[in-house]
């Protein structure tokens, strides 16, 4: 059956015959009933619901999605800065770690820097200063 939105032959609509070019085409013809007029009335109040409830689901959709994509954000950001958080105490430990180890290394100098200073601090020094008294004889005897 040949139907046009929603409306269905022999109900609404006619095939007439109509001669075009010479031959016979059937052509359908509206009749403009008030009980047509009523239908489209529905079919227009049809398409508005459908058209409603399209947007209303279009729209929770978008919402949800929304939300979803919210809290994802909202979880990466979590993530990344407990990541964060956790690296910089690392880094802190590390560096804390590091500088733990140099001043044991300065400690460790300064100990024997010292000892080695009191050795030679240590050392007698009679022979230096008697080559000393000897050179000085030795430069006045020659003027």
């Amino acid at each position: 059956m040949f139907s046009c939105a929603g409306c269905l032959v022999g109900k609404y609509l006619e095939l007439d015959e109509t001669t075009t070019d010479g031959g016979v085409d059937k052509v359908a013809t509206t009749m403009m009933t008030k009980t047509y007029f009523e239908d489209l009335g529905k079919i227009a109040e049809s398409n508005a619901k459908s058209a409603k409830q399209s947007a209303r689901i279009a729209t929770e959709y978008w919402v949800a999605s929304r939300e979803r994509n919210n809290q994802v954000a909202q979880e990466i950001t979590q993530t990344l800065t407990e990541g964060m958080e956790h690296q910089t105490e690392s880094n802190e430990e590390l560096v804390s770690r590091i500088f733990e180890i140099l001043e044991e290394r300065d400690e460790a100098h300064k100990r024997f820097f010292e000892q080695w200073a009191e050795a030679f601090t240590s050392v007698p020094f009679e022979y230096t200063r008697q080559a000393t008294r000897e050179g000085q004889k030795k430069t006045a005897s020659l003027k």
